[in-house]
C-alpha cells in the first residue's frame, strides 16, 4: 500500500498534490495566510473593526499622535475624569500594539 502524500487544507479543502516541491508544513503555513475559510480571517476582520472603533474614539492613529495624546492625558490638563483617562490610555496602548 502506498501512503497518500496529498496535502489538504482542513478549512477549504485546497489540495497540493503528491510531489509538491515545498515542504508540507511550509506550504500549509503559506496557504493559511491567504485561506479565506481559515478562522484567522474572522479574527483579523474583528481586530480591524476594533482598531477602527478605537481610532474613532481616540481621534488619532499614528505612533507620534498616540504618544502626544497619552502625554496630554497624563499631564492632567483638561476636564477628563480619571476613569476616562485610564480608558483612553488603555485604548492608546492597544492601538500601539496593533499598528
Amino acid at each position: 500500500m502506498s501512503e497518500n502524500n496529498v496535502v489538504t487544507c482542513v478549512y477549504c479543502g485546497h489540495e497540493y498534490p503528491e510531489g509538491t516541491l515545498a515542504a508540507k508544513q511550509e506550504i500549509l503555513t503559506r496557504h493559511i495566510k491567504v485561506c479565506q475559510k481559515h478562522p484567522m480571517r474572522e479574527a483579523e476582520q474583528k481586530i480591524e473593526q476594533l482598531k477602527s472603533a478605537l481610532i474613532g474614539l481616540i481621534g488619532v492613529s499614528k505612533k507620534e499622535e498616540l504618544d502626544s495624546m497619552e502625554l496630554l492625558l497624563r499631564s492632567g490638563s483638561g476636564s477628563v475624569s480619571d476613569s476616562d483617562k485610564i480608558a483612553a490610555i488603555n485604548a492608546i496602548n492597544v492601538l500601539r500594539s496593533i499598528n
